[in-house]
């Protein structure tokens, strides 16, 4: 019996800067602002990695948090 590999770590492909996630979700019908990306992580508490001066986060996360969002709102 094999076990699962859980990897408690994101992926570095899927880390994406703030102002990139924003530009991603501008075509799904339901934009965001920076603000309600910075907010996601802050209530969330999701991991990020700040490289110069972006900030990085995972792009699934904000993907889920956007989903609750969408949901929320209708």
């Amino acid at each position: 019996m094999a076990i699962q590999t859980i990897v408690p770590y994101t992926v570095a492909s899927d880390m994406l800067s703030i102002e990139e996630i924003k530009d991603q979700l501008k075509d799904t019908g339901h934009p965001v602002t920076t603000g309600d990306i910075k907010r996601w992580i802050r209530e969330q508490d999701l991991y990020t990695e700040k490289y110069r001066r972006d900030v990085y986060v995972s792009y699934s996360d904000i993907l889920m948090a956007h989903q609750e969002h969408v949901v929320s709102q209708n």
